[in-house]
């Protein structure tokens, strides 16, 4: 997915929200990832037919996929994002150089669901 593309999502980066680990990968942050630390934008979209979870929630860095949203939270959030469209885009961390993980910030149910009642679409 292309910057351009991703201006055509709604960005949920001003949200309130709270970290969550990128679950389901085999994906691993190498050195130079771990060097560059910081904010990175991230993609979620809506599975909707994944036959494991109904509510799975993909995590996007880059145009690829890297990993998931754990299940739980994902199912406060994915009828919200669902009427978004199937996807937005939010903050995510990469790993830091003590580890190899990814992290995304969610946003909360709360402060989705208002802005969800408020969204019109660009």
């Amino acid at each position: 997915m292309s910057a351009h593309e991703h201006a055509s999502l709604p960005d949920l980066r001003g949200l309130e929200s709270s970290r969550a680990r990128v679950e389901g990968t085999q994906y691993r942050a190498h050195d130079h990832e771990r060097m560059s630390v910081g904010d990175r934008m991230y993609v979620l979209r809506r599975e909707p037919r994944n036959k494991r979870d109904e509510s799975a929630i993909a995590v996007y860095a880059r145009g690829r996929a890297v990993g998931y949203v754990s299940s739980s939270r994902a199912a406060g959030i994915a009828p919200l994002l669902d009427r978004l469209g199937g996807a937005a885009v939010v903050n995510g961390v990469g790993a830091d150089t003590e580890s190899s993980r990814l992290w995304v910030e969610l946003p909360t149910p709360d402060s989705l669901g208002e802005f969800v009642q408020e969204y019109e679409p660009a």
